[in-house]
């Protein structure tokens, strides 16, 4: 009985975190897509690379926009290995227009920052199902 009440208020505890990290991962993105309205046609101009710490490397594209006039830096906040550009590709953001540096890939198949977090959010609640219907056998 005390066993199954203290897998249960963890079992809760655990549901709540998991709840605000997902809640908070959904407010950044959609805060993101509300206030990113302006297109902005850049180009890649450098690729930072670092190495990870199990030795792998991953990247952070550096645009300017394609229009020579307009001589806006703009990096990627986080580097990454799931979003690969090369140097001279042109890539369609849509930029906040009060703070430029925050931008989405206007190909939402670009954002994968945030595919990764649905995907972060989604995987607990497929390994409690998987675990419901493999306990049930």
């Amino acid at each position: 009985m005390i066993v199954g009440l203290i897998y249960l208020v963890f079992g809760l505890l655990y549901f709540a975190v998991w709840l605000t990290i997902c809640m908070a991962k959904y407010k950044k993105w959609s805060e993101r897509k509300k206030n990113c309205t302006q297109e902005l046609s850049v180009r890649v101009v450098d690729i930072l690379e670092k190495k990870t710490s199990r030795g792998g490397m991953i990247y952070k594209p550096v645009f300017m926009p394609a229009d020579p006039a307009n001589l806006l830096v703009i990096d990627s906040a986080y580097y990454s290995n799931l979003v690969s550009f090369e140097i001279g590709d042109t890539v369609e953001l849509l930029i906040n227009p009060e703070n430029p540096t925050q931008f989405l890939y206007k190909d939402d198949s670009l954002n994968k920052g945030k595919t990764a977090d649905i995907i972060g959010c989604c995987l607990p609640v497929i390994f409690f199902v998987v675990y419901l219907i493999l306990s049930r056998r």
